[in-house]
């Protein structure tokens, strides 16, 4: 007989619509300050923070242009059986990029426009997902709806990063509200959170058995998107089932039998996902680990502000079992206890796995967001535990949260936590949106070029994805997003899955030669020019917070590379000018650009002008 305190009560959303309203404007105002300065010159670029983006919307615009699942959109190389292609990073996290693309294709949009909508949809998913985990866990929608803007708004606070380091007067490593960087970790973020609702109502005591195992088939179902959609989120939900089962063992014992088919269910589904994953990442491309900054180490990485926010989580509910505020058995209790450990468990798996897989993205796009959630939720719990009588079970501790909720906990509490996170969230927008705003307005000047270059193309039956070369290493990253050409080289090119360490380094020095650097520039640009950094040594050299074994760049490998670039420089022939074979060439109007290295292979027409660019027509001498 289930107790009537335990009877689920139907869930007021008005709250958890609030929050997800609030967050959707802020997330908008980014795109709508783009499109505010570019007035009736806009052409339909999405605004971006992220310098990854670029690469995730050019592998989307791919596959809306219909090409297979393996591509290249830098190098235009696609896989076919004459010519397969090795398995990507993008190739593999598929399930975002399909979600896009299937409905582009349907509805004639084109991929910037995806990711226009996609931010304010990832806001509100993410904040409903959140409001319906915490009212579950909490009884309280109030202090639900409170928690979505403390837990999506303040997740750079939590690592020390954005705003803060800004009003420091230093230069922040993240900015804006990461969660939100599209695709990834933007789509699979709103999988985890509903993972997390799906698996506490898989093993709520009020819940009947057939509900308990469809909730657990859909906690399943999600853990198996998150498999192909990003590393760091299924790792984590991963963690979280584990530190969940051991605690419920540990802490319930006499109730096993009543989890164990939701548990065995949802891991079920996370082996069988699984396999074919491991499949895909054993047809892996070499170049992926040292893309990915692979690392071999068994060092405890405790000292991040996420992690010290954790341990002060686990103490404060440790306090609160000790004061009798909260009761250990309470699945409640058990879950937000699951949550905190599991940050632990993925900053320190390397002490098992003795492999540690860039870090850094476990602290700002997923480990602060779980470690926000279990502060927000120990706050509720112990809120309501204190102003309770003692709480002697299960029953009362659900009656409790349940009794409370209207009486305790009246808005004026927990409205100024919800304002102030909002009011921290918007600023964080504000400051780097006017921050990177003339980057965008440049982008948005491209698109148009690009889109140009796009109609050419196909007027004039050029190859297929033609190479177009521009000496903005950043116009030239975001060509592919708009239009199916390819680069002499770009800084994502290195991503996929086409070009080896040594092809890559090679298509460098030529975007330098064509550039007109010459071979005594070569440090001076280095110094000036952050990108050169990874596309030489690497992301792990360039990058100290990638990897938790750094090594600095030396004078010595800069020298080597300088002297790698001379030779390169000095041998450079007809056979290096037609690999790849250049069809165009943009460069700004009014802008000196030394062209003696192009024309000494190629020929160029008289060009055509699209607002501040020249495109030229090259083709190569004979």
């Amino acid at each position: 007989m289930i107790n009537p305190l335990e009877r689920e009560t139907p869930l007021r959303w008005r709250w958890g619509l609030l929050a997800a309203l609030a967050l959707m404007l802020i997330s908008l105002f980014p795109q709508a300050h783009l499109c505010y300065k570019r007035g009736s010159d806009w052409h339909g670029s999405f605004a971006h923070f992220y310098s990854d983006e670029p690469a995730y919307s050019a592998y989307v615009n791919a596959l809306i242009d219909g090409r297979p699942r393996r591509n290249d959109p830098y190098t235009g190389h696609d896989h076919r059986p004459d010519a397969p292609l090795a398995e990507s990073l993008f190739s593999i996290q598929f399930v975002p990029a399909y979600m896009l693309s299937i409905p582009a294709r349907a509805l004639g949009l084109s991929a910037s426009t995806m990711f226009i909508l996609l931010m304010p949809f990832i806001a509100g998913a993410s904040a409903l997902a959140i409001f319906w985990l915490l009212s579950m866990l909490t009884r309280d929608e109030r202090l639900a709806a409170a928690g979505v803007p403390f837990v999506l708004c303040l997740g750079v606070l939590v690592c020390g990063q954005g705003l803060v380091v800004n009003l420091l007067g230093r230069q922040a490593a993240y900015v804006f509200l990461p969660f939100l960087r599209r695709y990834v970790p933007g789509v699979p973020f709103v999988f985890f959170f509903f993972f997390c609702g799906f698996v506490w109502r898989a093993l709520a005591p009020a819940a009947a058995r057939r509900a308990r195992l469809l909730s657990a088939l859909a906690a399943g179902v999600l853990f198996a998107l998150m498999v192909y959609s990003y590393f760091y989120h299924w790792t984590t939900a991963a963690a979280l089932l584990a530190s969940l089962a051991l605690l419920w063992l540990a802490l319930r014992p006499a109730g096993w039998r009543r989890v164990i088919a939701p548990f065995m269910l949802i891991s079920l589904c996370a082996v069988v996902s699984l396999v074919p994953y491991f499949i895909l990442l054993a047809r892996r491309a070499p170049t992926m680990d040292t893309v990915q900054a692979l690392t071999y180490s068994r060092v405890p990485d405790l000292w991040r502000g996420v992690i010290l926010f954790d341990a002060l989580v686990l103490v404060a509910l440790a306090f609160g079992v000790r004061k009798r505020w909260l009761d250990r058995r309470d699945p409640a209790v058990i879950f937000n206890a699951a949550l905190a450990l599991c940050v632990l468990v993925v900053f320190n798996q390397q002490i098992i796995t003795g492999r540690s897989l860039q870090p850094m993205h476990y602290e700002q796009y997923i480990g602060n967001y779980v470690a926000l959630l279990a502060g927000a939720l120990a706050a509720g719990l112990l809120w309501h535990g204190r102003n309770t009588f003692r709480v002697a079970g299960d029953a009362s501790a659900e009656a409790a949260r349940a009794t409370t909720a209207t009486r305790l906990l009246p808005h004026r509490v927990w409205l100024p936590v919800a304002l102030g996170a909002l009011v921290w969230g918007a600023g964080e927008t504000v400051v780097q949106t006017r921050r990177i705003a003339g980057t965008n307005l440049v982008k948005d000047e491209w698109a148009q070029v690009a889109l140009r270059l796009k109609e050419r193309a196909r007027a004039e039956q050029a190859d297929p994805h033609p190479v177009v070369f521009n000496s903005s290493v950043y116009r030239v990253d975001n060509l592919p997003t708009y239009a199916p050409l390819a680069a002499v080289w770009a800084p994502h090119m290195f991503v996929f899955s086409s070009v080896s360490v040594a092809e890559n380094k090679e298509r460098f020095f030529k975007y330098l030669y064509y550039s007109g650097i010459a071979a005594h520039d070569f440090e001076t640009i280095y110094r000036q020019q952050g990108f050169i950094f990874y596309a030489i040594f690497g992301w792990d050299r360039a990058n100290p917070r990638l990897t938790v074994n750094y090594r600095p760049i030396t004078q010595a490998e800069i020298d080597a590379e300088k002297n790698n670039y001379a030779n390169f420089h000095a041998a450079f022939d007809r056979a290096q000018a037609a690999a790849p074979l250049l069809s165009y060439v943009v460069a700004q109007a009014g802008s000196p650009f030394n062209f003696a290295p192009i024309d000494r292979w190629y020929e160029r027409d008289a060009g055509e002008r699209v607002g501040r660019d020249i495109i030229y027509r090259v083709r190569l001498r004979d």
